[in-house]
């Protein structure tokens, strides 16, 4: 069964809103095809902090998404701080 797939965009200080969305068969498909969409975007320097949310078509969201070049750390040398659970 395929269903719609909604693609929001936000990059560069602006939230894009998918108005028409694709269809696609499974949520794994959608996850992939929107990982196409971020990692392609993030290709242009205005864009490398592009977020895609994929969602199906009733506001269900399937995932979040970030390039695969996307930096995770300001300083990729520095360990990322430890809080303590307790």
């Amino acid at each position: 069964m395929r269903r719609r797939y909604m693609f929001d965009i936000y990059a560069a200080g602006v939230v894009s809103r998918d108005k028409v969305g694709r269809m696609c068969s499974s949520d794994g498909l959608a996850v992939a095809y929107g990982q196409r969409i971020v990692d392609e975007l993030s290709r242009n320097d205005d864009y490398r902090d592009a977020i895609i949310d994929v969602s199906t078509s009733s506001g269900r969201l399937v995932a979040r998404l970030i390039s695969h070049e996307a930096l995770l750390l300001d300083d990729p040398q520095q360990p990322a701080p430890q809080l303590p659970l307790h």
